[in-house]
């Protein structure tokens, strides 16, 4: 038999009620947890007890899905040929902020900022796309054709004839050369330049553009004409090409066909500045004064910040010797930045005729300082001689 070694009173079990207590609070506890797990997850034990918002979920956004950058640039694209320029430059720009080293599309950009007549953002663009890549041929034609809107003609050549070099083959490049010929009145050159772009693409816009215009350039208004024609039926939401084309009309003295091409321009562009201008200077100069003021009046309510209409309402004031509504615009225009030269005599001549020849000599001086060759500078210059300056008084003879 088992012999019991363990000598000493035997140990006793604890009570049963410590048992009980301590099932019963295994139990709260657990419920308690599993009451916090379902509040964390938004399962709420009920409604008349609302539970402190560090147990509630924080709701999770759904991420905006961002739309491919061809997909934008293809919008782009269709916006530009349409003559949206504004929405067009709007969406290459999303491009760039999705792609900032695409230089493509810097390139790209270039174009509508010239015919929107931001100039100097055009220039920044160009030059970019060519600091990214100066060996694609498309961003050394951009730049030319920003640098020659811009009047930098010299750089702008140079520019345009390292494209053709790149791409001897690119109708664009040669017909931006014939566009910087044209402008460095090199008529010689700019004409065999743009007949070269046609040849190697009878589609392109840009090459029936500038052979228009190296054809005006040599004075052959009635070949312009056909060119700019042409390049209407290519892009017919263009409304510049519809301006240069109303200029030859009014170099043949035909107003009426002018008139009528600026009209269909407004119905393009409605909100294009240059189109309103250009209809009511045309006006001016088939001598409809009335027609002319109204249209050059709608201009610079369209663009307030454009000069040019401030300078062609001087003159209409100026025709019709309202001497005070001309210095209004004529400085306007100046204040905008307008440098034109009959800017300077006019204001200089309307001055004089207000009895003011202390403000009328500086613009008149401006003038010359430009070309005292003009015929008119020198004949602003003779009419304040005649009104302001006194002449000597005769020196008594001696008897």
């Amino acid at each position: 038999m088992p012999v019991d070694l363990y000598i000493g009173p035997k140990k006793r079990g604890a009570p049963w009620w410590q048992g009980c207590l301590l099932s019963l609070l295994i139990l709260i506890v657990g419920a308690y947890l599993a009451i916090l797990i379902l509040a964390a997850n938004g399962h709420y034990v009920s409604e008349k007890i609302p539970l402190p918002d560090s147990f509630k979920p924080t709701a999770t956004p759904s991420p905006t899905p961002t739309e491919p950058a061809t997909t934008r640039l293809q919008r782009a694209d269709a916006l530009f040929v349409d003559g949206q320029f504004d929405a067009a430059i709007a969406e290459y720009n999303a491009v760039l902020a999705l792609e900032p080293l695409n230089d493509a599309v810097y390139a790209r950009l270039v174009k509508p900022l010239i015919l929107s007549r931001k100039i100097e953002p055009a220039v920044q663009a160009a030059r970019r796309a060519v600091q990214i890549n100066d060996q694609r041929a498309e961003n050394l034609t951009a730049l030319a054709e920003a640098l020659d809107w811009q009047g930098n003609y010299i750089e702008a050549l140079d520019y345009a004839l390292r494209a053709t070099e790149l791409t001897p083959n690119s109708a664009t490049a040669w017909s931006v050369v014939a566009e910087v010929y044209a402008d460095l009145n090199r008529p010689d050159r700019a004409l065999p330049a743009a007949q070269k772009a046609v040849q190697l693409d009878a589609n392109n816009v840009d090459a029936h553009r500038n052979l228009g215009y190296a054809q005006e350039a040599r004075g052959r208004y009635r070949d312009a004409i056909t060119a700019y024609k042409r390049a209407i039926e290519i892009r017919p939401k263009w409304a510049y090409l519809y301006i240069s084309l109303a200029r030859n009309y009014r170099a043949l003295n035909n107003f009426s066909e002018a008139i009528a091409t600026l009209q269909q321009a407004q119905k393009v562009a409605p909100k294009d500045a240059q189109v309103y201008d250009e209809l009511g200077w045309t006006h001016s100069l088939s001598g409809d004064s009335p027609r002319a003021i109204a249209q050059l009046k709608k201009a610079i309510e369209v663009d307030p910040e454009y000069e040019v209409p401030y300078g062609h309402l001087g003159h209409v004031y100026f025709v019709q010797q309202d001497w005070q509504d001309a210095v209004i615009h004529l400085e306007k225009a100046i204040q905008l930045g307008g440098t034109r030269l009959e800017y300077y005599y006019k204001l200089g001549i309307a001055y004089v005729n207000l009895k003011d020849c202390g403000k009328g000599r500086p613009w008149i001086e401006k003038a010359l300082q430009i070309n005292s060759q003009d015929t008119a500078v020198l004949g602003a210059l003779t009419w304040y001689q005649q009104h302001c300056e006194v002449p000597p008084s005769p020196t008594p003879r001696r008897k």
